[in-house]
């Protein structure tokens, strides 16, 4: 029943224009929007998540400075 809900969805979705499908998206958005938590805590962990990725990205970055730079001197 699960997977029947979800080719009709499917189906719905291919059947709607680029518009209607980011219309689509925009409603389901806002949707999430209105049910996330809010609150001091809900805040306090955005703040930690999105900590959490800056330094997700500010390492891969370092990586591939070290790889770029090992390609120019021939090392690894």
């Amino acid at each position: 029943m699960f997977q029947r809900s979800i080719d009709e969805q499917i189906a719905l979705n291919q059947s709607r224009t680029p518009s209607q499908r980011f219309e689509a998206l925009c409603e389901l958005l806002d949707f999430a929007r209105a049910i996330a938590p809010t609150g001091p805590e809900a805040e306090q962990r955005q703040r930690q998540v999105q900590a959490a990725r800056q330094l997700d990205r500010e390492q891969l970055r370092a990586r591939c400075r070290q790889f770029l730079a090992s390609q120019r001197t021939g090392t690894e």
